[in-house]
């Protein structure tokens, strides 16, 4: 009979390490992991959420990684170092602009449809108005002055072709008006300590390998600079972030989960006193993660970083499952057992049905969370019931503890209406605080991040060096084809000129300075005088000056073809000096265009202004923080209304197999009371609460039905009743290691995580062992 107890137990075990050695092989050739924090932000339901969440998710700053450069070296090495640098990443196709505020670098560089269509695209009163005869005259006195002079004009050699610099004003007019510390030729931080770079990568934002290659190449060529010796490199940016992240969750992941492993190990090891029962014991938490990875990977193609960070905290949570297996299954008939397996499934039930909750979010972060949890919960639970105790050994007994003992016989015993007392003071408390301190949400998009506040302040002191003014205020224009957000963006120029010159905007940056639409391009085009009119133009104003007219033949001939030129589109200036400007401002959206306006230095007086100006021509205003404050704060809403509306399933479900309004109301009492108290002290210790702390909500909630269930189950006998602590205590104790693991995260996602089921898991045991009453079998 063992003979064959012991080959049964052989092959349950080995078809179950079988089963998981394939889920561990599918998740490694599948699982694709993502660190896209809008993956937490919601799917938009307006046209306004899908453009809030187009520049949120995606789009060329999503692509830009500011550098900085930095030594005990003269400023002059400093400068050397910035051209040495921008010179060779300016030859790798991996990036699109280097821009380090070498100014005569549009004028080497040239862009040969800038200069080809500069007639139809560059400044109206510089380029067409310029030639007319008495402009023709003006603008040839002003290059013989330049000569004589003695200072070299920047664009000499193109004087043939390009007399009236109609070039030269087009590129002026591509200086952004914000720039940084200029000296030496390149850009330094105001303090002159650092030279300063802008690099904007081809690649994806989304595409985490070629940004990871990106950074990679930067500090390696920095790395084999001669003028790089002795100085620094600091990198930042959402990019570099991205990929920061992605290694750091890894890193992180694998450092929470090793000491969580030790730490669960050693207190399993101390309450069952088993090495066997201790390594079966991870078997269903490993079955629950594997099982909820593959899930998540197969229904959404990608698992985000933070839902599978968060996933490994199964390993606390689920950790109960095989606890209460341990503690009522050793030496235990198959009668004293049946309401234990009763209890747990209704447990595990329960707090899928508030994971279920997370499933049906318009936040796929979410989604993924809720799929995770409950998968990963359903597999723990089922196969620590049905397989572990048939791989338990037969003559296994539980220690002896006398310190149980001690506490059971020495725990108060409040009544109910203590209970009701505490929930009324903590709802008292939430009141008091929130009264306080107003709205308990953080809205605030810069507060949910998966990077160390450490790297946060480096990049807002690297953008504040480089004088980047706050854009999160803009204008936008949505339309069919790009001709027709060209037209509603040209519309609006000289309006918001004059709301420039009379202070209330501080600037504005719109493509139709650079790329007006093809109506206005063939205006410009029908305006052009043909040859001979403009050749008699020319030798006019060319009279008593001593330039020769056969020099200037190419300028006739650039006119000449300019006449013949079809409009210029985005897509002609993709790979040229303005093509990163062009498409960070004029960009698909869906099926549409998107045109959009950025605004900086917008006053409270300015915001009717911009609002009333953006009506009339289908333009919008839009402020980016208000605006995904406004999504957060919708988050909320449908999360509360998810979690009301899981809360009542729960209860209604805890209703149907306790059967019994004392039992349910003795159940539920400690379960309200640690969430009230949760929230109140995160609210304390936070100042709000973000949706990482209300998703950890849940896992408090999971693990409060959990102990109260287990604490309130009808015992046999007092021995029975002592097993029901235990389990409870021992796995209590075994999920606040690991969560308090969490909570020394350096990642804020990470971290608000941990303390929350701290806090939670403090609260739940206490109230549940303080407020537990022995009831009767049956």
């Amino acid at each position: 009979m063992q003979l064959a107890t012991l080959k049964r137990r052989s092959i349950l075990l080995t078809a179950w390490l079988v089963v998981l050695g394939f889920l561990a092989l599918w998740n490694g050739f599948n699982l694709r992991p993502s660190t896209d924090l809008s993956q937490f932000l919601p799917r938009g339901v307006s046209l306004q959420d899908e453009v809030l969440l187009s520049q949120v998710r995606s789009g060329v700053a999503a692509r830009t990684l500011l550098l900085r450069i930095g030594g005990e070296r003269p400023a002059e090495a400093l400068a050397d170092a910035s051209r040495a640098l921008a010179a060779r990443l300016r030859n790798d196709e991996g990036f699109q602009q280097v821009a380090n505020g070498e100014l005569d670098l549009a004028i080497r560089d040239t862009d040969p449809d800038l200069f080809r269509y500069r007639y139809l695209i560059g400044p109206h009163d510089a380029c067409v108005d310029a030639l007319t005869e008495p402009a023709l005259r003006a603008a040839l006195e002003e290059r013989l002055a330049e000569l004589a002079s003695g200072a070299a004009m920047l664009d000499k050699e193109r004087f043939g072709a390009d007399p009236t610099a109609c070039y030269r004003h087009l590129l002026h007019a591509l200086i952004p008006q914000h720039t940084p510390d200029r000296r030496h030729g390149v850009w330094f931080s105001p303090d002159g300590d650092h030279v300063l770079m802008v690099v904007v990568t081809d690649a994806q934002a989304s595409d985490l390998a070629a940004q990871r290659r990106a950074v990679e190449h930067i500090r390696d060529v920095f790395d084999h600079l001669p003028e790089g010796a002795g100085l620094t490199l600091d990198l930042a940016g959402p990019g570099y972030f991205a990929v920061g992240s992605e290694q750091r969750i890894k890193t992180e992941t694998l450092v929470l989960s090793i000491a969580a492993g030790i730490a669960t190990a050693g207190i399993l090891a101390l309450a069952f006193r088993s090495a066997a029962l201790v390594l079966l014991g991870m078997l269903p938490l490993l079955s629950g993660v594997m099982v909820g990875a593959a899930l998540v990977s197969w229904v959404f193609g990608s698992v985000h970083g933070i839902t599978l960070a968060l996933g490994v905290t199964l390993l606390g949570v689920a950790l109960d499952y095989p606890v209460h297996v341990y503690a009522h299954a050793a030496g235990a008939d198959d009668l004293q057992t049946k309401s234990v397996w009763r209890t747990l499934l209704l447990g595990m039930a329960t707090t899928v049905l508030g994971y279920a909750a997370l499933a049906w979010t318009s936040f796929e972060g979410l989604s993924q969370l809720g799929v995770l949890a409950a998968a990963g919960l359903i597999t723990a639970a089922l196969t620590s019931r049905y397989l572990l105790p048939a791989l338990m050994p037969d003559s296994y007994r539980l220690p002896e503890r006398r310190w149980l003992a001690a506490l059971q016989a020495r725990r108060p015993h409040w009544s109910p209406r203590t209970g009701l007392l505490l929930l009324l003071l903590g709802l008292a408390g939430l009141g008091l605080v929130v009264s306080i301190g107003g709205n308990p949400w953080e809205t605030d998009i810069r507060r949910l991040s998966t990077v160390p506040q450490a790297e946060i302040e480096k990049d807002s002191l690297i953008r504040a060096q480089l004088g980047a003014p706050d854009v999160s205020r803009l204008l936008y224009v949505v339309a069919d084809d790009e001709a027709d957000v060209l037209e509603r963006l040209e519309a609006v120029l000289p309006d918001l000129a004059a709301l420039q010159a009379q202070g209330l905007i501080g600037g504005f940056d719109t493509v139709a300075r650079w790329l007006p639409s093809p109506q206005t391009q063939a205006a410009r085009r029908a305006a052009l005088p043909e040859r001979a009119e403009l050749t008699a133009r020319l030798a006019a104003a060319n009279a008593e000056l001593p330039f020769r007219l056969e020099r200037l033949a190419p300028f006739l001939d650039d006119v000449e073809a300019s006449r013949d030129l079809e409009p210029l589109r985005a897509a002609d200036l993709a790979r040229g000096l303005i093509g990163t400007r062009v498409s960070m401002l004029l960009q698909p959206l869906g099926d549409a265009w998107l045109g959009l306006v950025p605004l900086s230095g917008v006053g409270e007086d300015a915001v009717a202004p911009l609002q009333a100006l953006a009506e009339p021509g289908g333009i919008r205003y839009l402020d980016l923080r208000e605006g995904t404050a406004e999504l957060l704060a919708g988050f909320f809403t449908e999360t509360l209304d998810k979690f009301l509306l899981a809360a009542l399933v729960i209860a209604l479900a805890l209703a149907l197999a306790l059967r019994g309004l004392a039992r349910i109301g003795l159940v539920l009492l400690p379960i309200v009371i640690a969430l009230v108290w949760t929230f109140t002290l995160l609210i304390l210790i936070q100042g709000s609460v973000n949706l990482f702390h209300l998703v950890s909500l849940l896992l408090v909630a999971g693990l409060a039905v959990d102990y109260s269930l287990f604490l309130n189950r009808p015992a046999a006998d007092e021995a029975d009743r002592l097993r029901s602590l235990l389990s409870v205590s021992v796995g209590a104790g075994s999920s606040f290691a690991m969560f308090g693991f969490l909570a020394l995260s350096a990642i804020p996602a990470l971290q608000a995580i941990g303390l929350t089921v701290t806090l939670g898991i403090l609260c739940a045991y206490v109230m549940s062992l303080l407020l537990a009453r022995a009831w009767p079998v049956g």
